[in-house]
């Protein structure tokens, strides 16, 4: 019986999910057997087998929590050349590192040699379950049509995704509509696709014309008008993807593919649920936790000195707006003289009179914003997501920029690791924005770890 596109998409999710749940037990018997039988004169190794059955509940949980964490139970409709590998490889190593930390937490001894051959047998095990369950997929919810795309562009861009979507083996994608970037444009078709409108008519001819993806290619479309667009649809399950490199996003913080030989950018749909938020409550809880009690030498230090100086409160407290527009307050520790304006623009370089000797040490190093770890853990903020910003900068906002406050702010984000202040605004929205349709727990971490590269070398800080 032929399913619409998104049941189709439903039933592939259901079907990664019970791969893995399969993938689980059989790499963990391999691994047994190998290295019980074929590396048995290997020493060191004391397991039994029911140790094996007893570690498996929460090797399926990690599992299950770090694939679903790195948008592997997504239905990606196309795989590009390269597959799932790339993605499959870096969680797997969360899954490793994940799997050691809690070893250590609940003091269990574990074969290290183990370890590594079920990380490294789970990749071909759990590349061939997930092939079979796309197979099973097609086989149980076969779509009834093929995608349909709108593709919002006219020239020489817009023409190779028509012509290489073709190319695509199997029922590919059809293309049956084309926007022109605006209203000036005159051309009329596309690689014999008929030209549907404008831009501006984008919303209703998503309705209209039953629209399961939209590409947009074209070179000399305005970065706002791509994510306006893309936040009007942002209750739609359209899939979005950009191609060429609009967005300078490195390709291991993105959804970067060569899908029918075009780089393209997927931009994915908010996640929801209470276990996304769940995850990342608790994430944010225990690094927060980490980093404060590893650092809280560090702060108490800085507490004194700026003390000492005696230069206003050593804490500088500052209304920034949160999540869905609600206001709260920040803290850091204060890094311009006292006489500077609460709500004065900041400092655009290190040679400002307002920020004093220390403070600008501060500010280079970025330990001006330790005490946003409390922020964190008092729920106003995330470790990851848009900067928090004053009233006046957020009043001015356009439409699609006022859905940064559809998550909580947070201490660090894209765009910091991405150039940090020397992006002007209007490109830090963006980055923000991308975040907030990709975000994921994976992505959280890499963007902390770059985090810690970016204020170490101190690029872009000041």
């Amino acid at each position: 019986m032929l399913v619409p596109a998104r049941r189709a998409d439903r039933v592939l999710s259901i079907a990664l999910v019970a791969a893995d749940v399969l993938v689980v037990p059989v790499t963990m018997m391999v691994t047994f057997w190998v290295r019980s039988i074929l590396l048995a004169g290997v020493p060191g190794f004391h397991h039994r087998l029911a140790y094996i059955l007893d570690v498996m509940p929460v090797v399926w949980g990690l599992w299950l929590i770090v694939f679903a964490a790195s948008g592997l139970y997504r239905p990606r409709r196309y795989l590009g050349s390269m597959g799932e590998t790339q993605p499959l490889i870096k969680a797997l190593f969360y899954l490793a590192v994940a799997l050691m930390a809690a070893s250590y937490l609940t003091k269990s001894e574990y074969s290290r040699l183990m370890l590594f051959m079920f990380t490294l047998l789970a990749l071909p095990v759990a590349t061939l379950f997930r092939l079979a369950a796309r197979r099973l997929a097609q086989a149980v919810a076969p779509v009834a049509d093929a995608p349909r795309v709108l593709l919002v562009g006219t020239g020489e861009l817009a023409s190779r995704v028509v012509k290489n979507l073709h190319r695509l083996p199997g029922k590919h994608p059809v293309v049956v509509g084309a926007l022109t970037v605006d209203r000036s444009d005159q051309a009329q078709e596309v690689e014999g696709v008929r030209v549907a409108g404008s831009l501006a008519d984008m919303q209703r001819l998503l309705v209209s014309m039953r629209i399961d993806e939209v590409f947009f290619a074209s070179a000399s479309l305005p970065r706002a008008s791509v994510m306006e667009a893309i936040a009007d649809a942002r209750k739609s399950d359209v899939h979005f993807r950009i191609v060429s490199d609009l967005f300078e996003i490195a390709a291991g913080a993105s959804g970067l593919d060569d899908l029918a030989r075009l780089p393209i950018i997927e931009i994915g749909q908010v996640p929801t649920g209470l276990l996304n938020s769940a995850l990342k409550r608790i994430f944010d809880i225990v690094v927060s936790l980490l980093l404060a009690g590893l650092m809280s030498p560090v702060l108490v230090a800085v507490y004194l000195l700026l003390l000492a100086g005696g230069k206003g409160s050593p804490i500088f407290r500052q209304t920034r707006v949160g999540l869905n527009g609600k206001c709260f307050t920040l803290i850091k520790f204060r890094t311009m003289k006292p006489e500077s304006g609460e709500y004065e623009v900041a400092p655009v370089s290190a040679d400002d009179s307002r920020i004093t000797g220390l403070g600008r040490f501060l500010r280079r190093t970025s330990l001006d914003e330790l005490p946003q770890l409390f922020n964190v853990l008092a729920g106003s903020m995330s470790l990851v997501g848009p900067r928090p910003e004053m009233p006046f900068i957020v009043e001015g906002y356009l439409e699609w920029q006022r859905h940064r406050l559809d998550v909580k702010p947070g201490l660090t984000g894209l765009w910091q690791i991405m150039g940090r202040k020397d992006l002007p605004l209007h490109e830090n929205l963006e980055y923000d924005f991308y975040y907030i349709r990709n975000q994921s727990l994976m992505l959280d971490f890499s963007i902390l770890l770059r985090t810690v590269a970016t204020v170490v070398l101190g690029k872009g800080a000041f």
